[in-house]
């Protein structure tokens, strides 16, 4: 494989200059990737300072010299006393010359790859980790508070919405670059919630992703025509509704397929797919005039893991940390469905808490907001969405009436009525009954 040749002999140079003479500067370029430097006597260089400077010991040409000789360079001493002039205006020079060293990269990557969709995935990483790995500029604190006050006056993001006006209110300050986690218990509503959050968030005019792993496209999308529709999930599936029903189905079909909402088959992905799926999706919806504003995956144990971790615990960390960067890399909320630990249910008191996340400690890191569906009885028709933790918000509980006939999730009324009160939602299973609940005999999660 031939080798890259693209960087700047000369500005690399001036720029190790500097970086010796200027503690500033130093500190600086230090924080930028160590490939920022092409030509290999500099990467020998680069690393000397690293070395010195992490151990506290002075940089000078003669430390670095001999540091650098130490590493394997031969000739050190004479390389270094041969930079040119030191400068530390070069940073921007390097790293173009980085970026199109690892677009060449790639490049020669997928030109002799033998497995183009393989190929294709390990390329989204490395050119993701190529963008993201440059170091951030520090900002003054006045200017973020600026920035900041300028955002908070103009009003909250408002990304996320839920069709439960009391949860909404509790996640107003949800917006770009948070990860939000809905945890449950098999069939306990959270794949019904994510799908009502997907379709509530698009009508108010948000692009939405909705990535699902365990579910093909067409059965979210009956889920999400129930919901509009206010028809019988398993009536629409069973080819048992009426004409009335039908003709609402169709109805609430139209209204679904005008809104900014697209699904993706994501069975077997991984979170670089994910990601790649969420570039797609965003270009997609610019190209319309509208704006990506929440990628849902259903859901986080089942994200296939980018490289073989030896414990489960570390492949779901490995899933999590790169949802997190996805949500910040697109500028969007991204919304992480997740299994409870089965040894919730051996508990007197089934309210899930935080600790129940299966394989917990890094999802409640990386979480800026985890929510909590509970069922106090998986027939009941009484829900309560806690709202565990939440960087930037309030945290509590919020409580919410079940339907399963729509497997969607409404206002709580007096005495928990059902809040649709639409008798013809109701007679598809139940004849004229007014049974209250999900009795619908379906899987609900």
């Amino acid at each position: 494989m031939a080798a890259v040749t693209d960087f700047d002999r000369a500005a690399e140079g001036a720029t190790l200059a500097a970086m010796i003479q200027d503690e500033a500067l130093r500190a600086e370029v230090l924080c930028e990737p160590l490939d920022l430097f092409g030509a290999p006597q500099h990467l020998f260089l680069r690393r000397a300072i690293g070395h010195l400077t992490e151990r506290g010991e002075a940089v000078d040409a003669l430390t670095v010299a001999r540091e650098a000789h130490e590493l394997g360079l031969g000739r050190a001493e004479e390389i270094v006393k041969a930079l040119p002039t030191a400068s530390g205006k070069y940073l921007a020079v390097l790293a173009r010359a980085r970026l199109r060293r690892k677009a060449e990269e790639i490049g020669r990557m997928l030109l002799a790859g033998k497995e183009p969709e393989k190929d294709l995935e390990d390329a989204t990483e490395l050119a993701a980790a190529a963008l993201a790995g440059s170091g951030k500029p520090l900002v003054g604190a006045g200017d973020a508070g600026d920035a900041a006050l300028r955002q908070a006056r103009s009003g909250a993001p408002k990304v996320l919405r839920t069709g439960l006006r009391d949860l909404d209110g509790t996640l107003q300050l949800l917006g770009p670059g948070d990860f939000v986690v809905l945890g449950a218990r098999p069939s306990v509503g959270k794949t019904a919630l994510a799908v009502q959050i997907a379709r509530q968030t698009a009508a108010s005019g948000r692009g939405v992703l909705l990535c699902s792993l365990e579910m093909a496209p067409e059965a979210i999308s009956l889920r999400l025509v129930a919901q509009e529709a206010q028809v019988p999930f398993t009536g629409m599936a069973a080819n048992a509704l009426d004409a009335e029903g039908w003709r609402r189905a169709g109805k609430g079909l139209e209204k679904i397929r005008r809104l900014p909402l697209v699904i993706a088959d994501a069975s077997g992905s991984t979170s670089t797919q994910i990601r790649a799926a969420g570039i797609k999706a965003k270009a997609a919806f610019e190209r319309g005039g509208k704006r990506l504003g929440l990628l849902v995956v259903d859901y986080l144990q089942i994200v296939a893991p980018g490289k073989p971790e030896r414990s489960r615990e570390r492949e779901i960390a490995q899933v999590s940390s790169a949802l997190k960067a996805t949500a910040q890399a697109l500028g969007v909320v991204v919304l992480g469905l997740s299994q409870l630990n089965r040894s919730l249910e051996s508990r007197q008191d089934k309210r899930p808490t935080l600790s129940d996340l299966r394989e917990s400690g890094a999802i409640e890191q990386d979480a800026d907001a985890v929510l909590l569906l509970h069922r106090g009885q998986k027939q009941s028709g009484v829900a309560e969405v806690f709202v565990a933790k939440q960087r930037n918000g309030p945290t509590g509980a919020v409580r919410a009436v079940w339907h399963g006939p729509t497997m969607a999730f409404g206002e709580i009324g007096d005495a928990y009525e059902d809040p649709w009160r639409d008798e013809t939602v109701l007679k598809y299973r139940f004849g004229r009954t007014h049974n209250r609940g999900g009795q619908g005999g379906v899987d609900q999660s």
